[in-house]
């Protein structure tokens, strides 16, 4: 694998230093950098549970009505600026609010003309990615708010398997499920994905460990290899895994192309089960 600048000062000032929610925060902006999101700011850690990226669509579109474009500040030079310098239009409350300060001199700060930035619509937040379905494994336990620490056993230093996984809210009409494990750090300023799995029933609620369902269409990862490989550069890494609820099925192959495959599962698919995991070496 490609040399990854900061990766060991990065993982090393996380394993050490990172408070509650701190470490999850710095893994999802690293994430989004790497281009591990959802296609939108919907996909957040959940380790134990999910977050709905409508509530952060509804948060940042209240945030965005709040504010307004026009000028900063009149200073008193322009048209419609009396001796005081204040604006020529003034409401009830700004009289009101300038006799109270009487005694305070500069120019005055007119309210912004003009129309206010619009939030979120009710389709666009009914139409966001949500990282509603619930994904974990009995192998990767978050505690203290950093990413559950993965075994040896699940790595190159091992076994090189992947781990039992279990998840749940898987919403109605889904075609099949697919499964990623992403790097969050990038290499080469691309995103490296280590597994992807695509093809599995929705019916099913868990894949143990080192053993495949039915059915299940394995891609070729980042190292070229067709099948699961997690081996980081350097002292470790942090990795995301992904479960990705598809309405409609892909057609995918064996040895598929797992980037160019996320590009079309994230333009169809809606939910999503997200579960960071730590692996350091000994």
């Amino acid at each position: 694998m490609a040399q990854r600048t900061g990766a060991k000062r990065f993982l090393a000032s996380i394993a050490k230093s990172a408070s509650a929610g701190v470490t999850l925060a710095l893994a999802l902006t690293a994430l989004a950098l790497a281009g591990c999101g959802g296609g939108s700011s919907g996909e957040e850690a959940n380790g134990a549970s999910s977050t709905s990226s409508k509530d952060t669509l509804a948060s940042a579109g209240t945030e965005a009505g709040s504010g307004a474009k026009g000028p900063a500040a009149n200073n008193g030079a322009g048209p419609g600026a009396d001796s005081q310098g204040q604006g020529g239009e003034a409401s009830g409350g700004e009289s009101s609010s300038a006799a109270q300060n009487a005694g305070k001199h500069g120019p005055h700060v007119p309210v912004p003309k003009g129309p206010q930035e619009q939030g979120a619509t009710a389709e666009q937040m009914a139409n966001a990615t949500v990282a509603d379905m619930s994904l974990k494994s009995p192998a990767i336990i978050a505690s203290g708010g950093q990413p559950g620490s993965l075994s040896p056993t699940y790595t190159c230093d091992g076994k090189d398997s992947w781990p039992a996984l279990h998840w749940s809210g898987v919403p109605e009409g889904t075609a099949e499920l697919a499964l990623y494990v992403m790097n969050v750090q990038p290499v080469e300023e691309k995103l490296f994905v280590d597994w992807a799995v695509a093809g599995i029933d929705p019916s099913l609620d868990h894949i143990e460990a080192a053993k495949l369902p039915k059915g299940a269409i394995v891609a070729t990862n980042g190292f070229g290899k067709r099948g699961y490989s997690l081996c980081p550069q350097g002292r470790g890494e942090i990795y995301m895994f992904a479960l990705y609820a598809l309405p409609s099925h892909l057609g995918l192959r064996p040895g598929f192309d797992a980037r160019e495959a996320r590009t079309q599962i994230l333009a169809v698919s809606g939910n999503v089960g997200l579960l960071p995991a730590l692996y350091a070496h000994g």
